[in-house]
Order: C-alpha cells, then sequence, then structure tokens
C-alpha cells in the first residue's frame, strides 16, 4: 500500500502565501519548463507586492516578458490574502483560453464561468474578456434598475493588453443606430433644423447615403429634445440594437453626444459609464498589464483609475528583453520604391516564409489580392488565420483593421508589413479625426496604434521579425522627430538600431531592400549581435498622464452625479490644460465637451464658450449664431508664398517630398474619405503658394475648398472624390453654382472666379447647367496632377530648393503649377451630354 504524503502537508500553507515570487516557488503542479521565474518577472512581482494595497496599477513589461504568468500569480496572492473574487480579463476569447492553460500549467484553478461557485467562492480565477464583462446584458451585473443579474462584488481585477481593453471599452459603450431600425428616420426628423444650420451641404449627403457624410447633433438641441429622444428610443429596449448597450446610457441620455451618418446613429457618453458596473468599478484592486500603452492618461477617462497611482507605473529595471525587429519605411529609404515592388517582394519571401500585412480596410487589402493566400477581417476568420499561421507555412496572410489582440509567434510570422494606419470608421472617431489632424494628440494615438500593431510578430526574446511600413501618412509619422519621447524605450532602441541601417540603404531598390530582409529572416548573427546591442541599457519610460484626462473625467462624474456646475467647472479646467500645454486645437475641440456641460446651467455662456472653442479649432460645432465668415487673404506672389509657407512647415527637403506624398494620397476616389480629400485639396493650395480655406465646413456657406490665386482670381472647388455614377448630376452642379454665387457676392462682381469640381468624370447629365467655364478634375487629370506634385516635391527638396522663391519658382512653372497652366493642363472643360442621351 503507498505511502500516503499529503499526511505530512503543513495543512493549506501554500494557500497563504501571499508573496508572488514564493508562491511560484511553491506551487506544487507546475509543468515542465516553469521550474523559474524570469528576472523582468521577479522584478515586477516583488515591486507589486510592495504596492499591493493600490486600488489602480500599471504593470509594463515588453511583449513576451511572460504578463500572463504574472497576472495569475498577482490574482492568486489576492485570493490567499481574501482578497476575492479574483477576474483575469483577456482582449479576446483565443487568448482567454491560452491564459487558462497557462494557469493549468502553473497549477492555478481557473473558471471560464462568472456564475462558478468557485470563483464566487474565491477558489479559482475567472478569465474572461473585457467584452463578457463590460455590456448592457452582463452577467456580472449592473448597478441599473431592471438588471437580470446580481452584481458580482470582485475583489481583485486584472485587465491583460488594457490597449486593446480601452477600444472594447469605447465600442461597448455607445448605442448604434443602423439606418434601417426603426428609430433612425424619426430621430434624423427631430433634429432635421438642428442638422441643416451646422450644415446643409451634409444633411443632403446624409439623405442621399453618401458614406463619408457626418453630423453631429448639436449639444443644446440633444439636451432640450432629450425627452423626446427618450420616448422614440425607450420602446426598442429590447432590440438587438439596443440591448447590450442601451441600459448603459438609458439614464444619462442628457449628457450624451450623438452623431449622424448616412449609415448610423451614434449616441455615445463623454467616457464610458464604468460606474455601472460595479465588479470592475468597485473592486478593490485593479491591474492593468500593457507592454505598450505609452499614455497612461486614457485608463483615467475609460476607467476612473486614480490617477497618482497610475503615473508611477510598475515595470521591470531592464525593458532589453524584446524580440529582434528591424524597422524599415521603404518609401523613406527610397520613395521611388512603388507599392507593386513590395507586394512582389512580400510575395517572393512568402514562398517559404510566412508573411503577415495588417491593413485597414478591405479597400487597402483589395491591392494584396493576387498575392495573398487568406485574406480575413472577422474575429473567428482572424483566429483560424493565426491558427494556421502558428501551426506551419500558409504564406502571405491579409488581416484587416486588427491591430492587436492576436500573437504572431516565430515562424508564424517572420515578415511584417503594416500598410498604412487604420482609419477613423465611426461617426465620433471621423469628426475626431478632422478635428485633430496632425495634432499632438491624434499623433500620439497614432503611434500607439501603430506600436501595438509592431508588436503581433514579435512574441518573445527570441523572437525575429523585419517589419516594414508602407503609406505616405504612416512614412510622414515614422519621420517626425519629436515622436519619440512618445514610443517604448524598447521600440525607440530599435527604430534608431533601423535608421541607422536605413542611412546605409538610402537609395537602395526593392532587391537591396530584399537582401536586408532575408538575413534578419534567416537569423543573421551580425544583426542579432546588432540588435541586442542596441537594447542593453535600454529601460522603460516613466508614466505619462495628462492634467486633461483627470478633468475630463471628473468632469463625467459630476456631471451623473447631478452636480453640473461641478462639471463645466472642471471640463474648463481641461480646456486650460490643454491650452496650457500649447496645444491649441485640442483646447478648442475640448472646448466643445466644456460648452456642453456649461449649457445645462448657462445656455448663453455655453454659446460664448462654443464660440471661443470655434477660434482654437473650427471643426467644433457651429454655434446658434452661427460663425462670421472671415475672407480668405489675397496670396503674395506665388513661388514667394509657396516657399515661406514650406519653410515653416518642413525641417529638411526629404520631410517636404514625405509630407507632400502623404497630402496627395488623401485625394482619392475613396467614398469614406471625403473628409481627407478636402482637407487635403486645401492643404495642397496653400503648399502651392495659394491662399486656401474650406469655407463650407468651417463657416457653413460657400464652396468646399477656396483657393485664391492672385490677381482677384479666386478657384471654387466642390470635391466629389466619393462619387462614383458615370456622370455628374444636376445636385452636385447645382452646389457648385450655389457657390460660384457665393463667391462672386462675397468678393465682387469684379472677382474672376473659375468653377472647379474634382469628380471621375467630366460629363454633366442633360438636365444640369454647368456655370460658365466648369472645369473638371477628373480620373485622367487626377492621376497626372498628383504626378506633377510628386515631381514638383522631388524637384524642390533636392538640396533644399524649397528654403528660396527662386528654387521653387521654376519648378511651379517646368510643372505648369501655376493658375493659368494648372487650369489648363491638369483639368478639363465640362461636357454636357445632349438630351437625348
Amino acid at each position: 500500500m503507498a505511502f500516503d504524503f499529503s499526511k505530512l502537508s503543513a495543512g493549506g500553507t501554500i494557500g497563504r502565501i501571499i508573496d508572488p515570487a514564493r508562491l511560484f516557488d511553491a506551487l506544487p503542479d507546475k509543468a515542465d519548463g516553469y521550474g523559474y521565474l524570469r528576472a523582468v518577472q521577479k522584478d515586477v512581482l516583488d515591486a507589486w507586492s510592495t504596492r499591493r494595497a493600490e486600488r489602480d496599477i500599471v504593470v509594463k513589461t515588453n511583449t513576451g516578458g511572460g504578463k500572463t504568468i504574472v497576472g495569475l500569480l498577482m490574482l492568486q496572492c489576492c485570493l490567499n490574502e481574501k482578497t476575492g473574487p479574483a477576474l483575469y480579463l483577456s482582449p479576446t476569447p483565443d487568448l482567454a483560453k491560452r491564459v487558462r492553460a497557462e494557469a493549468r500549467n502553473l497549477g492555478i484553478a481557473t473558471v471560464d464561468d462568472p456564475e462558478s461557485s468557485k470563483f464566487l467562492r474565491g477558489e479559482a480565477i475567472c478569465v474572461t474578456t473585457m467584452n463578457v464583462l463590460i455590456n448592457g446584458k452582463t452577467r456580472f451585473g449592473l448597478t441599473v434598475p431592471g438588471s437580470r443579474h446580481q452584481p458580482v462584488m470582485v475583489g481583485s481585477v486584472v485587465v491583460d493588453d488594457a490597449h486593446a481593453a480601452l477600444a472594447m471599452t469605447d465600442e461597448n459603450t455607445r448605442l448604434r443606430i443602423p439606418r434601417g431600425h426603426a428609430t433612425y428616420t424619426p430621430l434624423v426628423k427631430l433634429f432635421e433644423d438642428d442638422l441643416k444650420a451646422q450644415s446643409p451641404h451634409q444633411l443632403m449627403d446624409i439623405h442621399d447615403q453618401d458614406p463619408s457624410a457626418v453630423l453631429a447633433v448639436p449639444f443644446w438641441a440633444w439636451q432640450d429634445k432629450h425627452e423626446a429622444v427618450l420616448q422614440i428610443l425607450h420602446p426598442e429596449r429590447s432590440s438587438p440594437a439596443f440591448e447590450w448597450s442601451w441600459p448603459l446610457i438609458s439614464d444619462i441620455l442628457p449628457w450624451c453626444h450623438a452623431v449622424v451618418t448616412a449609415d448610423e446613429i451614434e449616441i455615445m457618453p463623454p467616457c464610458p459609464p464604468i460606474e455601472k458596473i460595479p465588479s470592475f468599478a468597485q473592486a478593490r484592486r485593479r491591474i492593468y498589464l500593457t507592454a505598450t500603452l505609452a499614455d497612461d492618461s486614457v485608463l483615467v477617462t475609460h476607467f476612473d483609475a486614480d490617477k497618482d497611482s497610475i503615473a508611477t507605473s510598475i515595470f521591470p529595471d531592464s525593458a532589453a528583453d524584446l524580440g529582434d525587429r528591424l524597422i524599415l519605411a521603404p518609401e523613406e529609404l527610397n520613395p521611388d520604391i512603388s507599392h507593386d515592388e513590395v507586394r512582389a517582394l512580400a510575395a517572393s519571401v512568402a514562398q517559404n516564409r510566412n508573411v503577415v500585412v495588417l491593413v485597414p480596410s478591405k479597400r487597402q487589402a483589395a491591392k494584396w489580392a493576387s498575392e495573398a493566400a487568406l485574406t480575413v477581417s472577422k474575429a473567428d476568420e482572424i483566429s483560424a488565420a493565426v491558427e494556421r499561421l502558428t501551426a506551419g507555412h500558409v504564406g502571405l496572410v491579409v488581416i484587416i483593421n486588427r491591430y492587436d489582440g492576436i500573437d504572431l509567434p516565430d515562424e508564424a510570422c517572420r515578415l511584417l508589413i503594416i500598410d498604412n494606419l487604420p482609419l477613423a470608421y465611426g461617426g465620433f472617431e471621423r469628426r475626431e479625426a478632422l478635428a485633430l489632424r496632425d495634432t499632438e494628440a491624434m499623433v500620439t494615438r497614432q503611434l500607439q496604434r501603430l506600436e501595438q500593431g509592431m508588436g503581433r510578430g514579435v512574441r518573445s526574446r527570441d523572437d525575429r521579425c523585419a517589419i516594414l511600413l508602407l503609406g505616405p501618412r504612416l512614412t510622414q509619422l515614422l519621420a517626425r522627430p519629436e515622436i519619440a519621447d512618445r514610443l517604448s524605450e524598447a521600440t525607440r532602441a530599435q527604430l534608431d538600431l533601423s535608421r541607422r541601417v536605413a542611412r546605409n540603404l538610402e537609395g537602395t531598390d526593392a532587391a537591396g531592400l530584399r537582401a536586408v530582409i532575408t538575413q534578419v529572416i534567416d537569423d543573421d548573427r551580425g544583426f542579432r549581435l546588432a540588435s541586442r546591442e542596441a537594447l542593453i541599457n535600454v529601460s522603460y519610460s516613466p508614466a505619462s498622464v495628462s492634467a486633461t484626462a483627470t478633468h475630463l473625467r471628473a468632469a463625467y462624474n459630476s456631471a451623473v452625479g447631478h452636480r453640473a456646475s461641478e462639471a463645466a467647472a472642471r471640463a474648463k479646467a481641461a480646456v486650460g490644460a490643454a491650452r496650457d500645454g500649447g496645444d491649441a486645437p485640442l483646447a478648442g475641440w475640448l472646448g466643445e465637451t466644456h460648452a456642453a456641460y456649461l449649457n445645462a446651467v448657462d445656455t448663453v455662456a455655453a454659446q460664448q464658450a462654443l464660440t471661443e472653442a470655434a477660434l482654437l479649432n473650427n471643426a467644433v460645432l457651429r454655434p446658434r449664431a452661427g460663425i462670421e465668415y472671415h475672407r480668405i487673404s489675397p496670396p503674395s506672389p506665388q513661388a514667394y508664398q509657396a516657399s515661406a509657407y514650406l519653410t515653416d512647415r518642413y525641417a529638411s527637403g526629404h520631410d517636404l517630398i514625405v509630407g507632400l506624398d502623404a497630402l496627395i494620397d488623401d485625394i482619392d476616389w475613396d467614398r469614406t474619405r471625403t473628409d481627407a480629400a478636402e482637407a487635403a485639396l486645401a492643404d495642397l493650395g496653400a503648399h502651392l503658394g495659394f491662399s486656401a480655406q474650406q469655407p463650407e465646413r468651417y463657416f457653413g456657406i460657400g464652396s468646399d475648398v477656396l483657393w485664391a490665386a492672385g490677381n482677384r482670381t479666386y478657384l471654387v472647388i466642390e470635391a466629389k472624390t466619393g462619387a462614383q455614377a458615370p456622370r455628374i448630376w444636376k445636385k452636385d452642379i447645382n452646389q457648385l453654382s450655389g457657390s460660384v454665387n457665393w463667391c462672386q457676392r462675397e468678393y465682387g462682381n469684379d472677382a474672376i472666379i473659375i468653377p472647379v469640381l474634382v469628380h471621375p468624370t467630366h460629363t454633366v447629365e442633360h438636365s444640369g447647367t454647368p456655370p460658365q467655364n466648369t472645369r473638371i478634375i477628373n480620373e485622367p487629370k487626377l492621376k497626372a496632377f498628383k504626378y506633377a506634385i510628386r515631381r514638383f516635391a522631388r524637384a524642390i527638396g533636392h538640396d533644399d530648393k524649397y528654403l528660396t522663391p527662386t528654387g521653387v519658382e521654376p519648378q511651379l512653372a517646368a510643372l505648369d503649377l501655376g493658375v493659368s497652366a494648372l487650369i489648363a493642363t491638369y483639368t478639363q472643360l465640362a461636357y454636357r451630354e445632349p438630351a437625348s442621351a
């Protein structure tokens, strides 16, 4: 008979260990290979152990640094300390499954059911996803009347991949009402006059189902009519479109923002109503695990985290435990390397190795159709693709709009290509992207997504991956000198190494690029040595928490706590903090939020606050009284004005080339990005030495774009880059006519007005009568125009010729970019089809 050694056990001693490193050593059922903690794991566990009583703690380790084991040990110690139940939140079901597998390897008990008695008694950690916790039907329960589940009081929570959790929280706390839903049309009708006052053109585009059109419902109209909104929406509270989000926003409806697009109406609170989910909001300990969260401010706005604790992150002494990455932007090495050449390069690599391409849209994915073995976009498709990549050779796989929440270790991905940054698809994001275009706040967010994406291909210290970054906007972003302090120290070090490589590759062709990538993929010893040396002595960056975030969350908390005056005061403080930080566009954007809170206290003061906000950022809502139109300033001689503008804008000729490439890339026949095209057309006018503005967007009158070319000459430009019809419809011509008439009234009868329509075709339907001498930039003309701009950029960027008017003027003339030659060369006279057509 076998001797029962369990009789000699101390009777639950292990269950009383609250030091995580000691607990790891004592766990009796660990699988082979789990003999010791890594140094980085012990560093953070020891640091957490001394601060465990703090409510909000951020733990930062590089990808592959063993965050999962760290999180599980922390939660098990919390259970041993009787600070349970304990909850582990993963970004996706697949990753939650991996966490449970890791727990089994450690001998730690887990469940996946929030109603499990083992979880509720503190005998096992519940491992699930953020989506399961944060929704209007959550099984964890809500603090709202009629919640079908009694709230589960959780003691300790770990949020893994905190950056992904933030995006999910945003999405799960907004109500999306599709165009076909019964409440869409009544809501649009309710606010018809208010929307029309903001922009008649945009409202017409929404009615015409233009996918790029977006209008915000003015906050004063929303607050005045919120009871009518409730009457429309309440009967649908149990419908599939409503049931997952309505319980979270229904009783804070007056404070919500609403935007209308051709596809849907979005309703979203100023901050996620995390207070309604007590399992998270009232947890005694909340631990956020992240590899790439450079700006910790969002933890304050989204999770109401304590700013002082967040400001002191926990991280290892060294950040050198990252795998080897070479990060190159082909267009930065050689602006003449084409997308076709990069695709051919990737296809050749994919013959023997797995190549993964991350793209922001189906439109971008279509460019890879002939090279892709697989293109995926839905969650289950992505999971299946990742499993196939991990299991063996697949080839080239394109993943649409997923920059986080996937692991591609080792041979699953040896070449990672990020082809353009993610686009803003929702109405709120599109408004914000337009308002904060190229601002510090937007650059930080873009870099955050980029760093998340770059982390997909290297998942451990011994992993390696070559990374290519494509797209003019992405190349331009990476070239900005001030971005360094917004990336992690390890990524910054690897970028520095990559730039040293790039300097030696400058001017190389696709074949030269392929050779260097092959060295990385084949584990070249020299590259590995250089990579490891680059990471020596690299440490983690200190946390960053902005004052604006603290004030914005406090404003929201005051508003839902029925303290409107206090909410307005805190929102005003957020505006002041942005202004003090030197970010005037952000201050103006936040001024709209301040005005919305203030409207509940003083409607007159709210309109004044909005007017002041518009002076800092003309993308905010227009006040009730409108915004007085400011006439465009006449330009100085074209070459002088162009040189002055370009000198102020760009630090080098290389930056100018990359910047102009990014600009003209935005002027494309894309139905979803017409706002970007209009902004780029205005910006292009300034680059060419004209005075330029967007009157309709910023003043509610006039054309999409206006260029003043000097000598009383004005180009009135209507951009229809989203048009797909084989001819120009009468309504578009009427819009152009109205803009011409407006310009004539505004600038006088002696003004020389050139009507210009940007449209795929130059043929006008017979019922439309274009203004006299209407010119069209159609597909062939736009292609030629963009080619000329590229040549112009390279000519004046070479030897920094752009710094003087004498360097710019000959190129303007040679490439037909003076106003008369531009019209003659890059536009075509409109053709009105005969009535019999």
